[in-house]
């Protein structure tokens, strides 16, 4: 086991103007550890979650992810590339509407 966590996450926050999307959200994700985000309705899981996968910026704060050759990289300083290529290689999502997740078009085997 390492001595370092696979995702690093330093009081990051998205603010929408002058509402709250998440704030000052903190912790370290570990090797083989599952990680549960729960809330109300609004309380801002999606947010956060929206920011993790970069596809919204969040207004303060890092997420840094150990990547395979051991570096820690931030999310939000990697190319549109390197983003897509860690998300089809050692993240995935699931969304709440299968829609936004999956190609329906195409068989359950082409999705994965």
């Amino acid at each position: 086991m390492t001595d370092e966590p696979l995702l690093r996450v330093s009081a990051l926050s998205k603010f929408y103007g002058s509402r709250v999307g998440c704030d000052n959200v903190s912790f370290d994700l570990w090797p083989g550890e599952v990680l549960a985000v729960v809330g109300e309705s609004g309380s801002g899981k999606t947010t956060l979650l929206n920011c993790l996968s970069t596809r919204l910026l969040p207004s303060s704060g890092t997420a840094s992810y150990r990547m395979r050759d051991g570096q820690f990289r931030e999310l939000y300083r990697m190319s549109e590339a390197e983003r897509r290529f860690l998300m089809r290689t050692d993240w995935g999502f699931v969304h709440q509407n299968p829609a936004d997740g999956l190609r329906m078009t195409v068989s359950a085997g082409a999705n994965v």
